[in-house]
């Protein structure tokens, strides 16, 4: 079955039917093999820290930042 007639399929679906659809679906994510995130998340810091530490990254002051994303949501 196709993508598209899945999707059709679940479209047609009562509001709670669909609501426990998308949970299933969801949490199936979560159980995708994560046995590296650890590493891949070391490695990411490492990355980071290295720009900043060299001057590459653009950094801001933390109350700079949190000003602007309140008020984007405002």
């Amino acid at each position: 079955m196709k993508t598209e007639e899945i999707e059709k399929a679940a479209l047609q679906l009562s509001i709670r039917e669909r609501a426990a659809l998308s949970f299933k679906l969801l949490e199936s994510l979560d159980s995708e093999d994560t046995s590296d995130i650890d590493e891949v998340w070391q490695k990411e810091v490492e990355e980071r820290y290295e720009q900043i530490r060299s001057g590459k990254a653009k950094t801001k002051k933390a109350d700079l930042v949190i000003n602007e994303a309140k008020s984007k949501y405002k």
